[in-house]
């Protein structure tokens, strides 16, 4: 999108008001990368200024949400594998947490609920450490 200088992300992922907001600007920067791009925790520390565990926490938190989804990949002999991060700005709910984003968006305007958008846009692959 014009040669790589602007993202696209959904605003019902920057208005959840169960995200910090360092968990959405993580997933901001993110975004930023091509499909595909491959990152560590380590590679996350060196470009900005967080610290590791402070990354962690983040990425954690976009997981427990839904944000992040981590597959464990099998190799061909069918040991365990790498892990692949997979990022989405429209997350599948769990049923509880449905219940709670639908109370905390009820009083929201309608162009904020975002209403008639699809679910589930992949923005990139982060590999794990």
């Amino acid at each position: 999108m014009a040669a790589d200088q602007f993202t696209q992300i959904a605003n019902g992922l920057f208005r959840d008001p169960m995200l910090s907001f360092r968990a959405k600007g993580l997933f901001g920067y993110i975004s930023t990368h091509t499909a595909g791009w491959q990152v560590t925790v380590a590679g996350l520390v060196r470009v900005g200024p967080d610290g590791r565990d402070a990354v962690r926490r983040a990425l954690g938190e976009l997981q427990q949400h839904g944000y992040l989804v981590r597959e464990q990949l099998r190799c061909a002999d069918g040991t365990l594998g790498q892990i692949v991060y997979s990022i989405t700005d429209r997350p599948a709910l769990d049923a509880d947490r449905a219940q709670r984003a639908r109370t905390a968006l009820a009083s929201a305007a309608p162009s904020a609920r975002g209403d008639g958008f699809a679910a589930g846009i992949r923005r990139g692959v982060m590999a794990a450490d």
